[in-house]
């Protein structure tokens, strides 16, 4: 009987485990800085500003799938900068809408889906996939 009990906890924790790795929106504490870096890199966006105080951070998707969103704050001065130095941007289609910038970028030279940033002062929020 004892055995069934540690089977039955040790089953529980590695579904549970899957679940929130594989199917849930939240980030794993260790997996936060790799999905930075595919977001960015799907996007061909630049590595955050020095100053970013990254205030959300959300997967979504399945095993064939994935997406990221991230929100950050930062400096006015150094999200222009992080713009500027962002190959994403460059051929990005561009919408302003009540003082919101929206860029649509979708790299051609790349296999991912790609995806929006939209920046409104000193808030940026990004949302890359990749299929």
């Amino acid at each position: 009987m004892r055995i069934l009990k540690i089977f039955l906890v040790l089953f529980f924790l590695g579904v549970s485990f899957i679940y929130l790795n594989y199917f849930s929106s939240f980030v794993m504490p260790w997996d936060r800085e790799e999905a930075i870096e595919a977001a960015l890199s799907w996007g061909k966006l630049d590595k955050l500003p020095k100053d970013a105080d990254i205030t959300h951070i959300e997967k979504r998707g399945s095993i064939f799938t994935r997406q990221f969103i991230i929100e950050f704050t930062s400096s006015e001065a150094e999200i222009k900068n992080w713009v500027l130095k962002s190959k994403g941007f460059k051929e990005a289609e561009i919408e302003i809408k009540d003082g919101t910038k929206t860029y649509e970028i979708h790299p051609k030279d790349l296999e991912s889906y790609g995806g929006r940033v939209k920046i409104k002062g000193n808030k940026v929020y990004i949302n890359m996939s990749w299929s």
